[in-house]
């Protein structure tokens, strides 16, 4: 697998990142080749992608630790890749996101630009529009759901 990290500061506090970072139904609007993602659960995702004529189905295990981090892996086979999304708050009204991804190519052919989204040519301008997504949606427009279970897992929506 291939590994990389790219961090972008967003001028909203950190709550607020984080809140619209686990909506995950609107990644679509920030993560270009994301058509579609779906919770199934308290912490599993399904995933469609189309990127390079090529749509992608998959399902991801996700964890969340309210206000820290947001992870997930893909639970198929392929395309076997690993997200890691945590946050620092700079001030009370700044924070810093860092995303570390791995992702494994589906065979020799494959490259960065028909593997899923979060690779390498693709992390940096996803983070920007995320940035712009967050900073210009009005206050309470990011979901306010309850804290984790016991398990730490944000419950279904």
């Amino acid at each position: 697998m291939s590994a990389m990290t790219e961090s972008v500061d967003v001028d909203v506090p950190l709550h607020t990142a984080y809140l619209q970072w686990t909506r995950f139904e609107e990644y679509p609007r920030f993560m270009d080749g994301v058509e579609e993602v779906v919770r199934l659960d308290a912490h599993h995702h399904y995933w469609k992608t189309y990127t390079a004529g090529v749509t992608r189905e998959f399902g991801t295990e996700t964890e969340e630790l309210p206000d820290e981090r947001v992870s997930w892996c893909t639970v198929s086979d392929e395309p076997r890749h690993h997200a890691l999304v945590t946050f620092r708050a700079v001030d009370a009204d700044h924070t810093t996101i860092d995303v570390v991804t791995e992702v494994e190519p589906e065979g020799l052919t494959d490259t960065t630009e028909t593997t899923p989204p979060f690779t390498a040519t693709r992390v940096r301008p996803d983070l920007l529009r995320f940035k712009e997504l967050v900073e210009t949606k009005a206050p309470g427009e990011t979901r306010d759901t309850p804290g984790p279970t016991e398990a730490g897992r944000i419950p279904p929506n």
